[in-house]
């Protein structure tokens, strides 16, 4: 999942997600972090954004009001990713990319979340629970 906020909301984030134990992978050089029984990768580069097509940066722009930055969060399992966004968002205003056809407010995703422990985003687009 892509993480995509104003570089202020994206460094408070990155703070929050780092008091929580974040290392570095010996082998990767990159970000990890094992907490609350799970593995997370994270990448608090940005780079992640050549990824996206020009038009999309422009969409992603429009809706954040500003230069988007970018947090790259991979996980281990879909509870795993659930519990971490849901602790980690909250009070937060951005948006995230599923990369499986959504892109969603931080607040509606959780919203999503709440309402549907169950959901699998890779499985089930937003729309088909929002009817």
């Amino acid at each position: 999942m892509v993480l995509l906020a104003s570089a202020q909301e994206c460094a408070a984030i990155e703070t929050d997600m780092r008091s929580l134990g974040i290392e570095k992978d010996p082998l990767s050089d990159g970000d990890f972090l094992h907490w609350n029984g799970n593995s997370y990768a994270l990448d608090f580069s940005g780079d992640v954004l050549a990824d996206f097509e020009p038009e999309e940066i422009q969409d992603i722009t429009q809706r954040v009001r500003t230069e988007p930055h970018a947090i790259y969060v991979s996980c281990q399992s879909m509870d795993a990713a659930r519990t971490f966004l849901s602790h980690v968002l909250r009070g937060y205003s951005g948006l995230i990319d599923t990369n499986h056809g959504d892109v969603l407010e931080f607040a509606e995703f959780l919203d999503l979340i709440d309402k549907h422990p169950q959901w699998d985003w890779r499985r089930t687009e937003a729309a088909e629970l929002l009817g």
